[in-house]
């Protein structure tokens, strides 16, 4: 029987084999740099050593004849640089911070000593990005975390790059974590022209370029929001690259836990319902979850796990649409001939396509009588099945004659398990993602005699009328927790 470790690396292996395909495309960070002497000279052969400082992996390497040394892909997060050679003091500078897709450069001057002695820089300028033309902004998990977002959707932080803007912000607030709505406009350019990656596998719904997948806001350790001058590997798309790269697991144990509570007995009414003598409008929302992390073998085999829900009840409200008057649905549009009833002083003669005389001109409609002969089968049948196609409940026809209730309920859950293993020169990780959205709508006719009376939402008692009458839908909202 396998230990559990053995097997979880055995998978981990093959995960990894299988998706290999998908490498290609950045969730990591870059460092090189140029080693030399106090006279500029380059030092062939120097040891050079970036230690991730959170989970304690070391990645080695050698510069060459031109005293260069390079990491081309190594994990996002905070380093130590340590430079050995033969005939000088051991560098050694703490505090890099690499982000993803991120090419930094940290050129290394040293001085002659021996070996055991050592240079510690303390101060140095801001990490230099001179090895790629791209452009763009990246969000920490810092921002992410004490940014205050509505319906955590992450994708609206892409709004706080420079050259980032939107037409209708509320459209990131539905709360659908899967294909929600809302992208940003890119250096205008359409929203369908973005590119959204997590852990840098395609994160995009195909039908409409929306994102496929929305991650928990605390479970994602930065992104990278190119907007300009994107490298090969992320080609094919005009506007922006948001590249999400969730947390991975440390030495160190970490989690949280969070719940946000949004209800109408918590909010003020908007001016426009004040306006109306509306109370506020209803709302249910519960946005729950956690993260916890940390290692498996210290220094080598690493674990991150999370798990977000959102329970979110729209109480049932009434709408009202305008449908085809009784009358009509025989052919009998004799009403549209009274100015009263079209409105505006108006009347609306119906001619007839298939009687056309010398001149050009349609025959009218006697009476604006149709006859049912000239009714396409398709719109006999449809107005024949009031179940399908309702009655009207009175007899307007420039204002709604018709009137339903309706109501909508989310509910999802989501997580993400990850676990990575670190070595020496490669890393290894594989993430799993887990998501259950169900958010289903009711709508059900509402009596005729309601037309007359405002409709008020009064959540704690169901639905209620200015005038005190009560109907008996049989629909009543679905909650959330309360």
């Amino acid at each position: 029987m396998l230990k559990p470790v053995g097997l979880l690396l055995r998978i981990l292996f093959v995960s990894v084999s299988l998706g290999a395909a998908i490498y290609a495309q950045e969730v990591s960070a870059g460092l090189t740099g140029r080693v030399t002497d106090q006279t500029g000279g380059a030092i062939v052969g120097a040891s050079v050593t970036a230690k991730d400082v959170d989970r304690g992996t070391e990645w080695p390497t050698k510069t060459n004849e031109d005293g260069i040394y390079a990491f081309p892909r190594i994990p996002v997060g905070r380093y130590e640089l340590k430079v050995e050679a033969q005939g000088f003091k051991t560098v050694v500078q703490p505090g890099i911070v690499l982000q993803v897709n991120q090419r930094g450069r940290i050129d290394i001057q040293m001085q002659v000593g021996a070996v055991t002695e050592s240079v510690n820089v303390t101060s140095e300028g801001p990490l230099l990005q001179t090895e790629t033309t791209q452009v763009g902004s990246v969000i920490s998990s810092r921002t992410i975390v004490n940014t205050p977002l509505i319906s955590r959707n992450p994708i609206a932080l892409t709004l706080l790059a420079p050259g980032v803007t939107t037409p209708d912000p509320s459209s990131f607030n539905n709360g659908v974590r899967t294909s929600g709505g809302g992208r940003p406009y890119v250096n205008g350019n359409r929203e369908e022209a973005n590119n959204f990656l997590l852990d840098g596998v395609d994160n995009n719904q195909v039908s409409d370029n929306l994102t496929s997948y929305q991650p928990n806001l605390d479970a994602i350790e930065e992104f990278k929001m190119i907007t300009n001058n994107a490298s090969a590997e992320f080609g094919n798309f005009q506007g922006g690259i948001i590249n999400v790269v969730i947390k991975s697991g440390t030495n160190e144990f970490h989690g949280d836990g969070f719940e946000y509570f949004r209800n109408d007995k918590l909010n003020a009414d908007n001016w426009g319902r004040n306006w109306q003598g509306l109370p506020r409008a209803p709302m249910r929302w519960n946005q729950f979850g956690g993260t916890f992390g940390g290692r498996i073998i210290k220094d080598r085999l690493f674990f991150f796990a999370d798990y977000q829900g959102l329970r979110q009840a729209t109480p049932t409200s009434i709408s009202s649409a305008t449908v085809f008057p009784t009358p009509w649905r025989s052919g009998d549009f004799s009403n549209l001939l009274d100015p009263s009833v079209v409105g505006a002083g108006k009347t609306s003669q119906l001619y007839n396509p298939y009687s056309v005389d010398a001149n050009g001109n349609r025959a009218p409609f006697p009476n604006n009588q149709i006859p049912l002969s000239l009714f396409s089968p398709a719109a006999k049948n449809l107005l024949s099945n009031t179940t399908l196609y309702p009655l009207p409940v009175n007899g307007n026809v420039a204002t709604p004659n018709y009137f339903y209730s309706s109501a909508s309920y989310i509910k999802s859950d989501q997580g993400d398990l990850k676990a990575g293993l670190a070595a020496h020169r490669q890393g290894l990780f594989h993430r799993t993602v887990l998501e259950r959205a169900a958010g289903p709508a009711f709508c059900e006719h509402v009596p005729a005699f309601l037309q007359q009376f405002q409709y008020r939402a009064v959540p704690e008692r169901g639905d209620q009328l200015d005038a005190h009458h009560q109907p008996d839908t049989g629909q009543r909202s679905p909650r959330g927790r309360e």
